[in-house]
């Protein structure tokens, strides 16, 4: 059996309990993106992701899996085709029961936030309580093995640490 080293790229989307879903999380229909230097990253990429569903993206370096993120994520646009959130456009990204995520292969975690500080930000973003989120991220920190580097800034922890948080 040959082997090939490949990089992988995970998603998922979940839709929570009582969201009346009206499509799936995520469609992507007839998706390209090419560069302003002409680099075509992506050509017809049709993709649904259904409710609960886990997705690995594969493929070798260079191949498209993270700008396809990106495009899903509402970080970039596509040159052509259309993405839909739960059959709508992305407005509805981050209302209950209607929320996306997905892990970065680098860490990117804010420099000048400490740990604390780059875990509680999609808190921050979203104006949770300072209070309950203040426990949702200890509990965060307890769960990966993070507790005691709270108060720590992205580059006194390792590359393996940068990534848990």
């Amino acid at each position: 059996m040959k082997s090939t080293l490949m990089s992988e790229t995970k998603i998922e989307a979940e839709v929570k309990a009582g969201a009346e879903a009206t499509g799936p999380p995520v469609s992507i229909k007839h998706v390209d993106k090419t560069f302003g230097n002409e680099i075509e990253a992506l050509r017809n990429v049709n993709l649904d992701i259904q409710p609960g569903e886990f997705v690995s993206l594969l493929g070798p370096s260079g191949c498209g899996k993270s700008t396809l993120l990106k495009i899903i994520a509402g970080l970039s646009e596509p040159s052509f085709g259309q993405v839909r959130w739960w059959g709508e456009d992305a407005h509805v990204i981050g209302k209950p029961g209607r929320e996306l995520c997905f892990v970065f292969q680098e860490p990117t975690l804010m420099p000048w936030r400490r740990v604390t500080g780059n875990v509680r930000l999609p808190l921050d973003l979203t104006h949770q309580n300072r209070a309950e989120s203040n426990q949702k991220v200890q509990d965060a920190l307890n769960l990966v093995g993070l507790t005691g580097f709270e108060n720590v800034f992205p580059r006194q922890l390792s590359g393996g640490m940068q990534m848990r948080v």
